[in-house]
């Protein structure tokens, strides 16, 4: 009997100690779209959303589910600040899988007050002007292709923290943003 109790007890303790490692997640490749927005006056390109897309799992049994994030850009004057970031559920489901599980988002950039990024969208902006069109989306191949410079200059050393809920505790996941 005693030793029956032990067994369990052991159990006991090892299944509740696992405290490490309770969701895996990794940056994947987005085929989106980077979407321009054109100020209300039509004087310049106000916005830019970025697509970016990860992969979530949990590693633990029960519940978990992704919540929100709080995203942090190395160059703090075209980012909207924590809400600049939007990440949803492929499937519209919040609640991760014992394997991998699709999400997509954008990231949302303000650069209507840097020079340099508009003298970089002139021919964006040009577009948008002659099409009449307050919003364009340009593929993300062309645009990495034709602003490879911008993406390393303003983008790449962003990073997020992604926060995840079991229903009794926060899962804080912190993972820096690679846009190659």
């Amino acid at each position: 009997m005693k030793r029956i109790l032990y067994l369990m007890y052991v159990c006991l303790l090892c299944g509740c100690s696992v405290k490490e490692n309770m969701v895996s997640v990794r940056q994947v490749e987005n085929k989106g779209y980077v979407v321009l927005r054109m100020r209300k006056d039509m004087t310049q390109i106000h916005s830019l959303l970025y697509p970016v897309s990860f992969e979530f799992k949990k590693n633990v049994r029960g519940n978990i589910y992704y919540f929100e994030n709080s995203y942090f850009a190395k160059n703090e004057e075209i980012c909207p600040g924590t809400a600049g970031c939007h990440i949803w559920s492929t499937n519209g489901n919040d609640d991760l899988m014992s394997s991998y599980k699709r999400f997509d988002g954008t990231i949302k950039y303000i650069i209507d007050k840097d020079r340099n990024l508009q003298d970089n969208m002139a021919d964006e902006y040009k577009r948008m002007l002659v099409e009449k069109r307050d919003t364009i989306h340009v593929s993300l191949e062309e645009f990495k292709d034709k602003h490879s410079e911008l993406v390393k200059t303003y983008f790449e050393g962003d990073s997020i923290i992604l926060h995840f809920h079991n229903h009794k505790k926060w899962i804080d996941v912190p993972v820096r943003m690679t846009f190659e």
